[in-house]
């Protein structure tokens, strides 16, 4: 597989960073005014979203979020005569920048800030009706930054209703994640996405979240509409596992697998989704997790591990270009062999992921406005 300038570029950018030249910087105060250039509610959001040539998105981390390892990136995002424009090294790309939504500066009706609850990055609004998390997975920043409780769902209704009304970046579509629910909060969990699915008939909503016992009625959801489930097995080697995620753990790979397969079963092919995070294991170990994903019935998701400074992985750096560009091209090759492609799906959702929007790309047609760049 021949990859692009642009398909090259986002695996520098994933694991290098991303400088603003001093033109591109007042460029984008002049347009974005007070708002914040980039949301970093998420260790995986925290750069600067980017749509490049060959419909390539890429989230473009940045020093004045992870000064731990974006130190002396070769990519410059700078200023051309027609707009932007990325340059690696030997590698360069017409640039667009994605916009935040006004909504992520302003309160909901109670007087809390609507960010409180969702976020929107690309054409999708993010909702956390958990605030903290039952689980301690190391890389993760939610445990060591939230404490545990638990949102008003009127609240969330009203923030996603902000997120699709916002007048400069609509939101198109939703995913309900956020922390794992303490067993005394699952059945809140269950009203919250049945509200929401009965809230917004017309949209999709997907739903990221862990095979908490009793949580799922798989065919309710899909009754209601669901439109695609994540169940993250995120590591797949097991004394890796133990080490970083212990909660995840003890639930067990074999659960995960077996809930994935029954997922897909229900909810049909190509609606069951499972994260691997590429960096903190052998590739292969990766690569293995692929495998078994696939076999089961989903579809995988690589997300490049992304050091957040407030989790104690913060020291540990990305993995360098060349490796994520050959995980890549090893697990496409793998799920192309099954019939199968990488996800996520939606285009500009590949942002944060080791996913390239090339032809015969469930997207590669798109199935939502896109999204406000400049």
């Amino acid at each position: 597989m021949q990859l692009s300038d642009a398909e090259r570029l986002k695996f520098r950018l994933l694991a290098e960073g991303l400088t603003l030249s001093p033109a591109a910087r007042s460029r984008l105060d002049e347009i974005r005014g007070s708002r914040k250039l980039t949301p970093a509610d998420y260790p995986s959001t925290t750069g600067v979203i980017l749509r490049l040539d060959d419909n390539v998105w890429v989230n473009a981390p940045i020093a004045e979020h992870n000064q731990n390892f974006v130190r002396a990136p070769r990519n410059v995002l700078d200023v051309a005569p027609d707009g932007f424009v990325l340059r690696g090294g030997d590698l360069e790309s017409p640039a667009s920048v994605w916009l935040p939504p006004l909504y992520h500066d302003q309160d909901l009706s109670t007087g809390r800030p609507a960010n409180h609850f969702v976020f929107t990055h690309g054409d999708r609004v993010r909702l956390s009706p958990i605030r903290g998390c039952a689980m301690r997975c190391t890389f993760c920043n939610i445990p060591y930054e939230d404490p545990y409780g638990t949102k008003p769902v009127d609240s969330m209704i009203e923030a996603l209703e902000r997120a699709f009304a916002d007048p400069l970046q609509p939101a198109q579509h939703i995913l309900i994640s956020g922390g794992t629910p303490i067993p005394r909060d699952v059945p809140f969990l269950q009203q919250v996405y049945e509200r929401v699915l009965l809230a917004f008939p017309g949209r999709h909503v997907d739903i990221m979240m862990a095979p908490v016992d009793g949580l799922f009625d798989l065919p309710r959801l899909k009754e209601l509409g669901l439109h695609e489930l994540s169940v993250n097995i995120e590591l797949f080697n097991r004394s890796v596992a133990r080490e970083l995620m212990p909660q995840k753990h003890r639930q067990g790979l074999a659960r995960y697998l077996a809930f994935i397969a029954e997922a897909a079963r229900v909810l049909g092919p190509g609606r069951v989704r499972s994260m691997l995070m590429v960096g903190l294991e052998p590739p292969e170990d990766t690569l293995a997790g692929v495998r078994e994903i696939l076999q089961a019935g989903g579809i995988p998701v690589l997300s490049p591990f992304r050091p957040d400074p407030a989790t104690p992985l913060r020291d540990v750096p990305p993995l360098c270009a060349e490796a994520y560009e050959e995980m890549f091209l090893r697990a496409t090759e793998m799920a192309a062999d099954a019939g199968a492609e990488l996800g996520p799906s939606c285009a500009p959702c590949t942002h944060n992921t080791l996913t390239l929007v090339r032809p015969g790309h469930a997207d590669a047609t798109p199935r939502y406005p896109l999204p406000t760049l400049v």
